[in-house]
């Protein structure tokens, strides 16, 4: 069962994810709110299933915890409309999953509530300021002693009296954040209003003030404002697990030495200033690649992410799981980063850490979870999070203070077949359905496999829907062929046009109309399995099911790739292609199924290899094996049709198994005389025979002499069978 801070962050994230069709307008809550639902349909009752441990309902309960983006500077909600900003359309890009999301807005939240009276004060005095005046980000943020990104931040998503005001030290508005062309429009007409704006200066994107206008920070003072209501309705943010690492210039894990002796776990600072908590993530690569110059942009990315994430996203009571060797040591961080410059080629960014076993170390191997050792392979990560093995780590140091016990693991079950699921199947039992069940229950990969029109992918498709109890997003079909890829199938790079971003100005657009020739851009795509795949891990207790149609006619090892592993290996962690895991690792949740479906009669492609094999089940759907038998007269029956089609088909497959290939799959499945054209006037099924089931014949005796007309002609077989004509001859 989701909890709470999952199903509010479900919630959240729709509600962004709506606003990104009206970056121009917004939406009045009251026409967000269905919207939202529409795109969950189970966020309602999700939330009431949390029964007692919530005081309302789940639309009241989005209101309180929008302030959460809102003090983020990811949304604005003046006059009861919603909007997102040009921040909040970026940090939906950055953070596609909606824990994750929500979280990082909670972080940024937290900063704010911590320093609260210091950014009410920052923002009163904005409405305070003379006339004709306005004032720069960093000497505000500098006045209270909070970050200038997340004081512009702020202002950005709240708007106070006077918000526009807050510039950066050039007179620039936006302080670097990325801005919609609506903000900036937005910021042009105030300054225009108050006198401050500085044509000259300014372009179609960019929006400068006259530089003589600035207040001066000697004359900046600090005002207090009181308590805002309705602010303790924000859900704590989830108890996080870190794997930190370093080591000394021999090459020691420093748990040996300095993280021991100190209680605490560091982060080289070389050639970086003094960077405080909660930094945001721009300053913070502006920092890195200041320091970094000479270093790739791969290695500056790295580097910004750890320290971002040390800096930021860890916080107070969180978990720490240090290694060395085989031995691993837990602490519970106690406090905020700080920076530590003793000299100044060894200064570093240290966190105070209660570890809990420095004498009792653990066995990584025997004592944690199995799946962390592939999650921690990348050994050049510094830092990698773990938080969902919080619930299983957590008893080994204790529950968080002030915390509730965490929920317990999620698992999703498979529900039987039925025998309603039979009946839409026109099957005589549910029998060979719950073996297929039952099959993906000991090993989540099964193949349905038979000759052509024995309906392998309609029936994949119906058990996938039944598994999934009917969710159109927890399924998806894919249809293998040669030229199917690993990147078509999980990720790959992708080559498009720059995007016309919302906020591109006019110029910027006519530039970019201009020059498309020489301008690709490539992008990292998800392809079905990856996107599946990060649905399951985000919902453990939904069943997804991918439908892969022919996969025998894809070059399967080069299509899985590192999947190959993990298709048997499902509680282990690989390291991606493309390195998208970002040194996580990643993994086949155990609630995504993969159902296949098999011509065996193709000729066209090999066989599937022993190892692929090995990873799969195998069901046979056959024309004379249950459960396909007499599956074509019941079919007639119920739809008031006569029992011809299904004497005509017995008979033609009775003489395709005495005939010269000697195949029992060669014989012809009941679906080509189950279409409804099959049975629309009197000689469709005439037409279907010659038109469709001749031809695949005529395919199956290329070469040996056959007489397929004689052998197999309508007219021969009804004949035999003593049948009239459907047209009465």
């Amino acid at each position: 069962m989701p909890t709470a801070f999952e199903i509010s962050a479900r919630a959240v994230h729709q509600a962004a994810t709506v606003l990104v069709d009206h970056l121009q307008d917004g939406l009045p809550f009251r026409e967000l709110r269905p919207r939202i639902h529409r795109a969950d349909p189970t966020l309602a009752q999700d939330w009431a299933a949390l029964g007692a441990t919530v005081r309302t309902d789940i639309d009241r309960n989005l209101s309180y915890i929008a302030t959460a983006p809102t003090k983020a500077g990811w949304l604005t909600r003046a006059n009861r409309t919603w909007r997102l900003t040009g921040l909040g359309f970026e940090a939906l890009r950055t953070y596609p999953d909606p824990v994750t999301f929500f979280s990082e807005a909670t972080t940024r939240y937290t900063y704010w509530r911590t320093r609260r009276a210091s950014f009410d004060t920052a923002a009163k005095l904005l409405s305070e300021l003379p006339d004709e005046q306005w004032v720069a980000v960093e000497d505000l943020a500098a006045e209270y002693e909070i970050d200038p990104e997340a004081l512009a931040a702020c202002l950005q998503g709240t708007r106070p009296e006077g918000w526009h005001l807050a510039l950066s030290a050039e007179g620039e508005a936006g302080y670097g954040l990325p801005l919609l062309s609506t903000e900036t429009d937005a910021w042009r007409a105030l300054l225009e209003r108050d006198e401050l704006y500085d044509e000259a200066a300014s372009s179609f994107d960019t929006v400068r003030v006259l530089p003589a206008k600035r207040f001066s920070a000697d004359e900046l003072a600090a005002l207090v404002l009181g308590e805002e209501p309705g602010q303790d309705g924000i859900p704590q943010r989830p108890r996080r697990v870190w794997v930190i690492r370093g080591a000394d210039a021999g090459g020691a894990s420093l748990i040996r030495t300095l993280w021991r002796d100190e209680g605490m776990v560091t982060l080289p600072a070389h050639r970086l200033p003094a960077l405080a908590q909660g930094t945001g993530p721009q300053r913070v690569r502006k920092a890195v690649d200041d320091a970094d110059s000479g270093a790739t942009s791969i290695q500056r990315d790295r580097r910004a992410e750890e320290l971002h994430t040390f800096l930021s996203r860890i916080q107070e009571g969180d978990i720490v799981v240090c290694t060395d060797g085989p031995k691993a040591y837990l602490g519970v961080v106690r406090g905020p980063a700080v920076y530590t410059d003793p000299l100044q080629d060894a200064a570093y960014f240290t966190r105070p850490v209660a570890w809990q076993n420095l004498d009792a170390p653990l066995d990584f191997v025997a004592d944690l979870p199995a799946e962390l050792t592939g999650r921690v392979a990348d050994a050049d990560a510094r830092i990698v999070d773990i938080s969902e093995f919080a619930s299983r780590l957590e008893p080994l140091v204790g529950p968080e203070p002030e915390r509730a016990a965490p929920p317990p693991d999620i698992t999703a079950v498979l529900p039987d077949a039925t025998g309603e699921l039979a009946d839409d199947l026109f099957l005589s039992d549910a029998s060979w359905l719950q073996e297929s069940v039952d099959l993906l229950r000991g090993k989540p990969q099964l193949i349905f496999h038979g000759p052509p029109g024995t309906g392998k992918t309609y029936t994949a498709l119906a058990l996938a829907r039944h598994l999934t109890g009917g969710s159109p997003s927890n399924v998806r079909l894919v249809q293998f062929h040669p030229a199917y890829t690993y990147e078509d199938f999980f990720e790959g790079f992708r080559p498009r046009l720059p995007k016309k971003a919302a906020s591109d100005s006019p110029a910027q657009k006519r530039e970019r109309d201009a020059d498309t020739s020489t301008s690709l851009v490539f992008d990292l795509v998800q392809g079905p399995l990856r996107r599946l795949a990060v649905s399951a891990e985000e919902r453990p207790a939904e069943v997804f099911v991918l439908v892969i149609d022919e996969i025998n006619r894809g070059n399967l090892a080069k299509v899985f790739g590192e999947m190959y592993f993990l298709l048997e290996y499902r509680r282990e962690f690989v390291h991606l292609l493309y390195g998208s895991d970002e040194g996580r690792g990643f993994r086949l949740p155990p609630n995504l199924y993969i159902i296949g479906t098999m011509n065996t009669v193709d000729r066209t492609v090999a066989l599937m290899d022993a190892a692929m094999r090995r990873r799969f089940s195998f069901m046979e759907l056959h024309p004379d094996a249950p459960p396909l038998t007499g599956l074509l007269s019941r079919w007639l029956t119920e739809n008031q049709h006569p029992q011809d089609a299904a004497l005509l088909l017995d008979e033609l497959n009775r003489r395709i198994a005495e005939g010269p290939a000697n195949d029992r799959d060669f014989r012809v499945g009941h679906s080509y005389l189950m279409q409804p054209m099959a049975h629309s006037s009197p000689r469709a099924l005439d037409l279907i025979w010659r038109s469709q089931v001749i031809p695949l014949l005529t395919e199956y005796h290329w070469g040996d002499g056959t007489d397929i007309e004689e052998t197999y002609g309508l007219a021969g077989i009804r004949e035999h069978l003593g049948l009239r004509s459907d047209d009465g001859a």
